[in-house]
């Protein structure tokens, strides 16, 4: 079937019905349409005609043509008002980036746990160590001191001796540390204190176990505080930032909160089965 006959077919009572057309093609059926002799039912006057009415491809063409574009017009402006509020949302995200350093807050949370794992090894253990000791805090009139800075530090059979000749003046300070953060008993002897290393039962398993529970509150406190410090610093900016901003940078945080704060939970429970093994 050729071009035209696609176009324009011819029907017993003269009218033309189009199938499909494209302006192009719309064009070149109306000019056949002026030709003389084009052939019966093409001709009238001139130009096409159905049910007995001038009839132009053309002009019906380009009225659907501008019928779209005036359609399309709307969603354009709409889509470019879209796209600028999207390019808005980006620069207001990349101004709380430049305030909360999320990599930094991961690297902190990171070295929280780090600590809690060294807290658990040193202090939380079946075995003597000397350890559990070194770096208990010592309140004295001159300040807080680590006791392996007071004092030296032994296991002899089964005591643990701690030689406080070096600094006589701090055994007082150091026997109530040992009570307070220890839940020990030394004996006092001249200048050192004996402490006898107790033996594995399970009353002394349990206390491994809320000594864990206390390192594991230790670490999510940390967390918290670390949580803290960064929230303050978005909230001290709801006047320049976009409330969006903050609102998915807080929720950032939380995540972040939640999933060191399980693994705390984790390691907590993991070395307390150890214990209780």
């Amino acid at each position: 079937m050729s071009r035209f006959a696609r176009l324009c077919r011819i029907v017993p009572s003269g009218a033309v019905k189009s199938h499909y057309a494209s302006k192009r093609m719309v064009v070149a059926v109306n000019s056949l349409c002026r030709v003389p002799g084009a052939g019966p039912g093409l001709q009238n006057g001139g130009g096409c005609w159905v049910d007995n009415k001038p009839f132009s491809l053309t002009t019906q063409c380009m009225k659907k043509v501008k019928r779209k574009v005036s359609n399309k017009r709307p969603q354009s402006k709409k889509g470019k008002e879209v796209d600028e509020e999207d390019e808005d949302s980006d620069e207001d995200v990349n101004r709380v980036e430049e305030l909360v350093d999320m990599e930094l807050l991961k690297q902190e949370m990171e070295e929280a746990i780090k600590h809690m794992q060294i807290e658990l090894t040193k202090n939380v253990t079946l075995r003597p160590s000397t350890a559990v000791y070194e770096d208990l805090n010592i309140e004295t009139p001159d300040g807080k001191f680590p006791l392996n800075q007071l004092s030296q530090i032994a296991i002899q059979g089964p005591v643990v001796i701690i030689n406080m000749s070096a600094s006589p003046q701090y055994i007082k300070d150091v026997d109530d540390a040992m009570r307070k953060e220890l839940n020990l008993n030394p004996q006092i002897n001249g200048a050192m204190l004996t402490i006898p290393i107790p033996k594995i039962t399970t009353e002394y398993r349990n206390e491994m176990v809320e000594r864990v529970k206390k390192i594991a509150e230790n670490s999510k406190e940390v967390i918290r505080h670390i949580r803290s410090k960064y929230v303050k610093v978005l909230n001290s900016n709801k006047e320049e930032e976009s409330e969006d901003a903050i609102f998915e940078y807080t929720n950032k945080i939380n995540a972040k909160v939640k999933i060191y704060t399980d693994k705390i939970t984790d390691l907590a429970m993991k070395r307390s089965k150890e214990i209780k093994a």
